[in-house]
């Protein structure tokens, strides 16, 4: 199951729709505590599965890198792309040096959604 990191209505609807149509198992994480739940399958009576990737909008500054680091911390293994605006090179920067697997500007992370939704998804 993917988690998808977003504050963003639109970008969180389209990763979750996108997600849906091509089959792959997807949820989201608004803050630390929900994704925590989702890394740790805390029960909450909804789609429960193993976390096979996370993405992550750098919309979200500081609070997108301490999601980045909540993944990591929990399990080095687990891919995380990290997408946002090509101007915010410093931000793009720290989600790089903070262990993020894929950093992409905000075009190419859209242009490229499907298929890296079915590389995290293990399709």
């Amino acid at each position: 199951m993917i988690v998808y990191c977003s504050n963003d209505l639109i970008f969180a609807t389209k990763i979750g729709s996108t997600a849906e149509a091509i089959g792959v198992a997807a949820r989201p994480a608004r803050d630390e505590q929900k994704l925590v739940a989702r890394l740790r399958q805390v029960d909450d009576g909804r789609l429960n599965q193993p976390v096979t990737g996370v993405v992550i909008d750098l919309a979200q500054g500081d609070q997108a890198i301490a999601l980045l680091r909540q993944v990591k911390e929990h399990d080095t293994n687990i891919p995380v792309i990290a997408f946002g605006s090509h101007v915010e090179v410093a931000l793009l920067e720290s989600a790089r040096s903070n262990g993020a697997d894929f950093v992409m500007p905000r075009s190419q992370f859209t242009a490229q959604l499907p298929a890296l939704l079915e590389r995290l998804g293990g399709s």
